[in-house]
């Protein structure tokens, strides 16, 4: 593959193969020339033929959400996932997978088809160009717990975030993670993030937040490693602990009554070993 701008790990773009999952309705709603990047494997759901990539990807998320008790069921999956909306991401040839993936996933013996290393979900709103991001999954965190050093995966995540928005035509993302999830610095990449939540019961992870951001292709060359873009960011007024319920409750508050708060920056470790989230106010 080959982009017009920088990435930050372009071995990545060499190494593997992109591929789309799409239904036929919503195939033609999706732009497969991104960056230029052409995925050369279309994956319908609703074919027997896909049965057994689309079981390699369930497992990706096992993989990546399994360890933090929050993987999808199947049914979930095809429901919110593959019917509704579009799957983007990176994959490798059975054959060209190393021997420790090969276990992780489980692969038959009998299957030379791709095997996804990265994907990204996302599920379109009722506004033409708004998507909510659902699903952020990587085999580079997998690798590094299992000491993998093959090839460097560095950047697979917010590459594959890129090439999705970008393939899927969104023009305002929202999207929802935890305040200690390792995904929130991946998603900064793309810019300020508009907190719409800061405490969130309606999810079964109350300390989440909701967030968004307006899609442009100068913060999603950003987010994958172009060095030439330099995106503003205001300074944090204050850090909020990952862990202060508290603080996220107060937060909340303070959006419902009228503030705007964004996340300018990437959170910080603290000597304690948590972490401390940025947060900017706005209006």
């Amino acid at each position: 593959m080959a982009l017009s701008f920088q990435v930050r790990n372009p071995a990545l773009l060499s190494e593997f193969i992109p591929y789309l999952v799409a239904t036929p309705f919503n195939l033609p709603h999706v732009n497969l020339r991104p960056f230029g990047v052409t995925p050369a494997h279309v994956i319908d759901p609703l074919r027997l033929e896909s049965e057994t990539f689309l079981r390699l990807l369930h497992r990706l998320d096992g993989l990546t959400f399994g360890p933090e008790g929050m993987p999808m069921p199947r049914w979930v999956f095809f429901d919110c996932s593959e019917m509704p909306g579009a799957i983007y991401g990176l994959a490798r040839p059975a054959s060209q997978l190393w021997p420790v993936a090969r276990e992780l996933f489980k692969v038959p013996d009998d299957y030379d088809g791709l095997v996804p290393v990265s994907m990204y979900v996302a599920i379109p709103m009722h506004r033409t160009g708004m998507w909510f991001g659902h699903n952020l999954s990587s085999l580079a965190p997998v690798f590094r717990e299992h000491h993998v050093t093959d090839l460097d995966l560095t950047g697979l995540g917010s590459l594959t975030k890129g090439l999705a928005l970008k393939c899927f035509g969104v023009k305002q993302f929202w999207g929802a993670t935890q305040w200690m999830s390792k995904a929130l610095h991946i998603h900064v990449k793309f810019g300020p993030l508009d907190l719409q939540t800061a405490y969130t019961p309606a999810h079964s992870e109350r300390e989440t937040l909701t967030y968004g951001f307006a899609v442009t292709d100068a913060n999603l060359r950003a987010s994958m490693g172009d060095r030439s873009v330099k995106l503003p960011r205001p300074a944090p007024d204050y850090w909020l602990d990952g862990h202060d319920v508290a603080g996220m409750i107060a937060l909340q508050d303070r959006i419902e009554a009228g503030g705007r708060f964004v996340i300018p920056e990437a959170p910080r470790s603290t000597s304690a070993g948590g972490v401390e989230v940025p947060i900017t106010c706005v209006g």
